[in-house]
């Protein structure tokens, strides 16, 4: 297995540094990577957790080059499994496959010309066109991808970023799902957090304001510093006696400038895009021309 190349020291190094656990057992898949993640039961409650393991859809296939080649070679037929034996796998349809080849171009400089094209060793005659045909069979016909790593230390660097990605699965779900996602922990750009107590919505405003068309942050500031909240903003349009002042409700409030050090003005062309957001009823109005 993965055990019995000499560049395995450095994948367990690189498994041994990950905050995960980790073992060695027989796989349906030669030479395969899977991830399993313990997850509570439904049957799990407060006081008497009970955890289940449920395996990862992702595995990640080592093909030594040699080898790699060969079954490449059988894709002129073309039959999948000679390449992958996926059929007979149970659940294998629910799996997402991938294949890292280590060494590949060393292998193909190494072997000596006269044997590319004698006898069993006449599939590494395979041109790189022919290579690049028989890719996209794979990822076309069997949704597999094909990574090519020059050592055993760049399988481990993809090992690790693959079971990091996996780890943080569930949390990227849960912030999908979310009513606002950009209302969410961390300091990322379009993240604020909110707290129970409304701390943080005055910030929701002012990036919201921010989303329109040339709006500084400085701009959006003043705005929602004048009304700090849609509502407020609403209420002050519900106050305006023509349309015309309420068009123009923004457009007189001053702005700072942090280059001249002049005051500046919102203007009537924001004031006019952020009342017709506000109020319209229209999904297809444009509000930028």
């Amino acid at each position: 297995g993965l055990l019995r190349d000499p560049g395995s020291d450095t994948l367990v190094e690189v498994l041994s540094s990950l905050d995960c656990k980790y073992s060695f057992e027989p796989q349906a898949i030669p030479c395969s990577i899977t991830w399993k993640r313990n997850m509570p039961s439904p049957l799990s409650t407060p006081d008497d957790p009970v955890m289940k393991t449920e395996e990862e859809k992702e595995v990640l296939v080592l093909v030594e080059p040699e080898d790699f080649l060969e079954r490449l070679f059988s894709l002129t037929q073309p039959d999948l499994n000679q390449v992958l034996p996926l059929a007979s796998l149970e659940g294998s349809s629910t799996k997402t496959y991938s294949l890292a080849i280590v060494g590949l171009d060393a292998y193909r400089r190494y072997v000596p010309g006269e044997r590319r094209c004698q006898g069993s060793s006449r599939v590494l005659c395979v041109s790189s066109l022919s290579l690049l045909q028989a890719l996209a069979v794979l990822q076309l016909w069997g949704n597999i991808s094909v990574l090519f790593l020059d050592t055993w230390q760049e399988l481990g660097q993809h090992i690790s970023a693959l079971t990091k990605a996996i780890a943080k699965r569930p949390y990227r779900r849960q912030l999908e799902s979310q009513e606002l996602p950009f209302c969410t922990d961390g300091a990322w750009a379009s993240g604020v957090r909110v707290e129970k107590d409304g701390t943080g919505l005055w910030q929701v405003w002012k990036r919201q304001i921010q989303q329109f068309n040339r709006v500084s942050s400085t701009t959006a500031a003043a705005i929602a510093e004048a009304y700090p909240s849609p509502s407020l903003l609403l209420q002050a349009y519900k106050a305006c006696s023509t349309e015309d002042e309420k068009l123009l409700l923004l457009s007189d409030i001053p702005v700072k400038s942090d280059v001249s050090g002049k005051d500046r003005h919102v203007g009537p062309d924001l004031s006019r895009r952020i009342y017709l957001f506000m109020v319209t009823t229209d999904p297809d109005l444009v509000l930028d021309l």
